[in-house]
């Protein structure tokens, strides 16, 4: 009987507590800022993306883009990890890889279009990609 007062007592004062001092910490809220820069005559295929922002839980972005037999792809980034995954046009994954910070990294692939997967994990972002940026700037 002892035992269920006291039981009963302790629930009461972590209730009281709970009421007083209640929780006054705000969380962050989720949200990512994600900018595109195309290709010329194109509205779908990607040249670039910027990403900024804070996540709570893992996402996956994609981003279609063209492919030649030799590739560049750029990664200026700060914050948590993430993970690139280029596939080509046959679907056969290119390259993958975790990084944190900057990363500039050369392959071959099938040439036409393609698709970059970014697997951002819960964090903060601040990450530029881009791919075939020598390239791009000859256009």
């Amino acid at each position: 009987m002892k035992k269920l007062i006291v039981l009963i007592g302790s629930l009461l004062f972590v209730l009281i507590l709970m009421n007083v001092y209640p929780d006054s910490g705000t969380m962050a809220s989720d949200g990512l800022e994600i900018n595109t820069t195309y290709f010329k005559n194109s509205k779908e295929l990607v040249a670039d993306m910027s990403i900024s922002g804070y996540i709570h839980k893992k996402k996956t972005l994609e981003m279609k883009t063209t492919l030649k037999e030799k590739n560049t792809i750029s990664i200026d980034q700060t914050g948590s990890e993430l993970e690139y995954i280029v596939i080509d046009s046959t679907g056969e994954k290119v390259i993958s890889e975790k990084i944190i910070g900057d990363t500039t990294r050369s392959f071959e692939s099938i040439s036409g279009e393609g698709i970059i997967k970014i697997v951002l994990n819960s964090g903060n972002h601040d990450a530029m990609i881009r791919i075939n940026e020598a390239e791009l700037k000859n256009e």
